[in-house]
C-alpha cells in the first residue's frame, strides 16, 4: 500500500513540474507528456474531422469480411493438402484464430512501419524547422496587441498616409522577442484612395497555436477590434475583399 501511494505522489509532483510549477525543468517534462499523451486529443481532432459515408464504411466492412473469409478458405484447403493425415500431433482442420492471428500481426506490423516513418519524418521536421522547440504562444499574441496599439496611433498621427504607415510598419520591431515585424505579422493594407487607407488588418505569421491567434483590424477613428483566426475570411469580406463584399475595393498585395 505505502508503495502506491508512493508512486502516486511521485507522479502527481511529476504532474504539477510538467503543468509549470516548476519552470526550469517543466519544458522536457511537457515535452515528455506530450509524446506520451498527446495522440489522445490528436485522435480526438481526427476523428471529428473525419466525415465517413455510410457506404464507404459498409464497403469497407464487406472487403474486409472477405478478404478475411477467402484467405482463410485458402489457408484451410492449403493445409489440408500438405497436413500428414497420419500426424496426429497437428489439427485436422486449419483453424479461424490462426488466420485471425494472421491479419492481426501483419496490422501491428503496418502499424509499427507507419510509426517509425513518421517518427523519422517528424525528427527531420524538427532538425529543419525554424519554429523554437519550446515558446509560450501568448507572447506573440502580446506582440501582436503592441504592433497593432503602436500602429493605430502611428496611422492617426499620420492621417492614414498609405507610404508613411508602410515605412513606419517595415522598420517596427515586435517588442516581446525583438523580431521584426514584417517576420511575425502579415499585413493586408486596404486603401480608400491613391494616398491613404481605410483599412489595415493584422494577420500572426505561423501562429502556434491557431484557436488563440487573434487577427487586428485597424481603421481610423475606431477602437482596435480583435477576431479570432478562423474568422479571417468574414473579417476580408467585411472589409470589402472577397465576392461578397459590397462595391468596389483595392486592397494592396501581401508582402512577401
Amino acid at each position: 500500500m505505502k508503495r502506491v501511494l508512493l508512486r502516486l505522489a511521485v507522479l502527481l509532483i511529476l504532474l504539477l513540474i510538467g503543468v509549470g510549477f516548476v519552470p526550469a525543468i517543466s519544458a522536457p517534462l511537457v515535452a515528455a507528456v506530450t509524446l506520451l499523451l498527446g495522440w489522445w486529443p490528436s485522435m480526438v481532432r481526427l476523428i471529428g474531422a473525419w466525415h465517413p459515408s455510410r457506404n464507404g464504411i459498409a464497403l469497407f466492412v464487406f472487403a474486409v469480411i472477405l478478404l478475411v473469409a477467402g484467405s482463410h478458405s485458402f489457408l484451410r484447403w492449403l493445409y489440408g493438402s500438405l497436413r500428414n493425415r497420419s500426424d496426429s500431433r497437428w489439427p485436422a482442420a486449419w483453424r479461424w484464430k490462426w488466420t485471425l492471428c494472421g491479419y492481426a500481426i501483419l496490422a501491428c506490423t503496418l502499424v509499427a512501419i507507419c510509426c517509425l516513418v513518421l517518427t523519422i519524418h517528424q525528427v527531420y521536421w524538427f532538425s529543419k524547422s525554424s519554429d523554437p522547440m519550446f515558446a509560450d504562444p501568448s507572447r506573440k499574441q502580446v506582440g501582436t496587441f503592441i504592433v497593432a496599439s503602436d500602429l493605430q496611433k502611428d496611422a492617426e498621427e499620420l492621417q492614414w498616409n498609405t507610404t508613411k504607415i508602410r515605412d513606419v510598419f517595415l522598420k517596427k520591431e515586435v517588442v516581446v522577442n525583438g523580431q521584426p515585424a514584417t517576420e511575425t505579422i502579415q499585413p493586408v493594407w486596404i486603401e480608400k484612395d491613391d494616398h491613404s487607407l481605410r483599412a489595415i488588418i493584422l494577420i500572426p505569421r505561423r501562429p502556434l497555436q491557431r484557436e488563440e491567434a487573434r487577427v487586428a483590424v485597424l481603421k481610423p477613428g475606431t477602437n482596435l477590434a480583435f477576431y479570432k483566426l478562423d474568422e479571417l475570411p468574414q473579417v476580408l469580406v467585411s472589409c470589402g475583399i472577397g465576392s461578397t463584399g459590397q462595391g468596389p475595393s483595392r486592397a494592396a498585395p501581401l508582402l512577401p
